[in-house]
C-alpha cells in the first residue's frame, strides 16, 4: 500500500509568502497618498459646484433680471474672498463647511469687471492633508 501525501512542502509554503510579501509592498505605494488625492478631487468638487452655481445664476438673470433669491443673485458685490451672503459661496446650492476651506481669487470681480466677464476663484483645503487646489470661475451675472 502506497502513502497519498497531502499538503504543501515548507518551500512552497515559503515561495507563496515571499510572493505576497513582494505583492503587498507594491500594493502599499499605490494606497499609501489617497488622502491627497481625496483631497484634491473635494476642492475640485467645491470649485465645480461654484462654477456650475455661477452658470445657472447668469441663466436665471437672463431670463429674468429681477428675480429674487440665492437661485438668482445680483453678483454685483461678488468676490473670492468674501464667506459671507454676497461672497461666491451664495452660488452654492449646498452648505460648505466654511471652517475647512479657504477660497481665494486674483484680482476682480464682478462689480469691477462687469456683467458677462469672468474671474477665478482658488479653493483649498484648510485641513491636513493639503491637496491641489480647485479653480471656480465666476460667470457675472446681468
Amino acid at each position: 500500500m502506497q502513502k497519498v501525501q497531502k499538503g504543501f512542502t515548507l518551500i512552497e509554503l515559503i515561495v507563496v509568502i515571499v510572493l505576497l510579501g513582494i505583492l503587498g509592498v507594491t500594493a502599499l505605494g499605490k494606497f499609501q497618498d489617497l488622502s491627497t488625492d481625496a483631497q484634491t478631487a473635494a476642492n475640485s468638487g467645491i470649485a465645480s459646484e461654484l462654477t456650475a452655481g455661477s452658470t445657472i445664476n447668469y441663466a436665471a438673470r437672463l431670463l429674468d433680471p429681477l428675480a429674487a433669491g440665492t437661485a438668482a443673485l445680483n453678483t454685483d458685490g461678488i468676490a473670492c474672498t468674501s464667506l459671507v451672503d454676497g461672497g461666491a459661496l451664495s452660488l452654492m446650492t449646498t452648505a460648505l463647511p466654511v471652517a475647512d476651506y479657504t477660497v481665494a481669487g486674483g484680482p476682480g470681480n464682478c462689480l469691477t469687471n462687469g456683467p458677462g466677464s469672468t474671474f477665478s476663484c482658488t479653493v483649498v483645503s484648510a485641513v491636513a492633508p493639503a491637496g491641489l487646489a480647485g479653480t471656480a470661475s465666476i460667470l457675472c451675472s446681468p
